[in-house]
């Protein structure tokens, strides 16, 4: 009889659904700025610890200008006699009219330096262009509205629904909180710190021409930890391509959906098997029979969104669910139980009281 029931149910049954959603989100990228931040300490130890190379200027003058007096000097005077003005037998002493004269000097403008120097500039145009675009706020809007109205007839019985549902999700979140502003100075305070270094300046004022890519693999680059970390950045600088804000707008009028339709009918029915526990005719449709029917419209529920469930898994998650749900009744009539006795005894007390004044 109570499958008869339920088949009637959903035989006679009319329903109409309609669902809008409205969904818009802006989020924003600060993937460069961790990159940033994550490679500026190595970049930091460069450029305070340059690498150098030694420039050795040769020029040959005058005896009296020379400052200084070296192996190579000597060779280069031997190989070239005809510098020799005088030499003095008795005291083995040659007195040259002119000498070589080498000026030795460190120079910052190597091939790594100049890779540090043009990723400096390169940071700092990419910081121009992308950090103002980030300081807006991101959030995120998601609304969602059902009208969902049925009818149907079960014997003599009319029964109908009308449901609104409405649910609204927003979020706003400010990057004053995420500290981005702040993250930003930093990092613009970091890069004022490297043009201002001995190694940009130095580089700046020699007009050296910014090295273009692929990066030439020398020994230092490959095997350095701070300037394999620097090409890291280099390489992402040269292939970004993210965007900086991504506004995302979705907006849907969706009208009798199939899957979704049918879990509202299933729920229509199960709050008609509810009622039924009320009605006065308990000879048609007994408690047991409705709770049959409830249980086993949630267990075609269950199948219809996941039909891979074994029945030993649904059986252990029922009886699991039984267990909880019979111990949060248990709790909780236990608790009516302990206030009801607590205010018995205060009664109580309150009566002997009273008995004894009256004593």
């Amino acid at each position: 009889m109570a499958v008869d029931v339920s088949n009637s149910f959903m035989e006679e049954l009319n329903s109409i659904l309609e669902i809008k959603t409205d969904y818009e989100s802006k989020t924003y990228n600060y993937e460069w700025i961790e990159k940033f931040e994550e490679v500026i300490p190595y970049i930091d130890n460069i450029i305070r610890n340059p690498k150098r190379f030694i420039i050795n200027e040769e020029e040959i003058v005058k005896v009296e200008l020379a400052k200084k007096v070296t192996v190579e000097s000597v060779i280069h005077l031997t190989q070239h006699t005809n510098l020799i003005q005088d030499y003095d037998k008795k005291k083995g002493e040659v007195k040259p009219s002119k000498i070589l004269n080498i000026n030795k000097d460190d120079s910052l403008d190597t091939y790594e330096n100049r890779v540090i120097y043009t990723l400096i500039d390169n940071m700092l145009l990419f910081y121009g262009q992308h950090s103002a675009k980030i300081l807006g706020d991101s959030y995120y809007i998601d609304s969602k509205e059902a009208k969902y109205e049925a009818n149907t007839k079960i014997g003599t019985e009319n029964v109908k629904v009308s449901l609104y549902y409405s649910s609204l999700d927003n979020n706003v979140t400010s990057n004053s909180g995420a500290n981005i502003e702040a993250r930003l100075k930093k990092i613009k305070m970091q890069l004022d710190i490297f043009t201002s270094s001995e190694l940009f300046q130095t580089l700046k004022h020699l007009h050296t021409s910014p090295v273009r890519s692929p990066i030439k693999k020398t020994n230092v680059i490959l095997k350095n930890p701070n300037f394999q970390k620097a090409v890291e950045l280099w390489n992402y600088l040269q292939t970004y391509q993210g965007s900086d804000c991504a506004v995302t707008k979705k907006k849907k009028d969706i009208h009798d959906i199939g899957l979704v339709k049918g879990q509202f009918d299933q729920a229509f029915l199960l709050d008609y098997l509810g009622m039924v526990t009320l009605s006065q005719k308990k000879d048609e449709v007994s408690q047991r029979k409705a709770i049959s029917l409830a249980l086993a419209r949630v267990i075609e529920n269950i199948l219809d969104l996941h039909d891979e469930v074994l029945e030993d898994k649904m059986r252990k998650v029922f009886k699991d669910e039984f267990k909880n749900a019979k111990n949060k009744v248990d709790k909780r009539n236990q608790k009516i139980i302990n206030i009801f006795n607590d205010k018995l005894e205060s009664a109580n007390k309150a009566m002997e009281e009273a008995c004894s004044l009256l004593d």
